[in-house]
């Protein structure tokens, strides 16, 4: 005995429904490629980049956008959760204990990072609108010795661009530098002793996925 055909009818409204599934989800993924999109990369043991397995070490999870106008040209740049992403680079305020510059070096590079190193007026109007005014925060500068500034990532210290306080820096003997604000005057650079507890501003390359 011969099997039934189900209706064409059926069969044509089944095709018609996973099309419209399919162009749906097709629509989707264009207006995420097309639009500036926003996700978290949660860390993979297996993952076959070096730099995400090292950083795993450190954090639970990325959080990634997308860069470019084209779909062809889309990469995904990411940052720690938490850290605020500028230019190439991610940005991480330590406010939860104040420590000495040393101790606040060793907290960065625990994080896989290091104290911010800042070579741009771009930069630095970045980083001191996530500040608060109220405190002080260690940045990655400090004199190797007779007042020669040295950058901790061994980048060389311009002097067209920094950002000091008027008057400063000033003592010889301080030899750390903290970003602070003053009234009237507004954000700056600061040099005082090493020792001095102060929040600080971590920062790392981003990653690319």
């Amino acid at each position: 005995m011969m099997q039934e055909k189900p209706p064409q009818g059926k069969a044509v409204c089944w095709t018609l429904r996973l099309w419209s599934v399919a162009v749906i989800s097709m629509l989707l993924l264009s207006v995420c490629f097309i639009a500036s999109c926003k996700v978290t990369y949660q860390f993979m043991m297996d993952t076959p980049n070096r730099r995400l397995s090292k950083l795993h070490t450190y954090h639970s999870n990325l959080t990634c956008f997308s860069e470019g106008t084209m779909v062809s040209d889309k990469v995904w740049s990411c940052c720690p959760k938490d850290w605020k992403p500028f230019g190439s680079h991610c940005y991480f305020i330590s406010t939860d204990l104040e420590a000495s510059w040393n101790k606040s070096k060793e907290k960065c590079s625990h994080m896989g990072a290091h104290l911010v190193v800042i070579h741009s007026q771009e930069e630095q109007d970045f980083i001191t609108g996530i500040l608060k005014t109220d405190a002080g925060y260690f940045i990655g500068l400090l004199d190797a010795g007779d007042r020669q500034w040295q950058w901790i990532d061994q980048t060389p210290y311009k002097k067209s661009a920094t950002f000091w306080h008027k008057g400063e820096p000033s003592n010889d003997y301080e030899k750390c530098v903290i970003i602070n604000h003053r009234k009237s005057i507004g954000w700056g650079w600061n040099d005082i002793d090493c020792s001095d507890k102060e929040n600080s501003v971590c920062q790392m390359k981003k990653i690319y996925l």
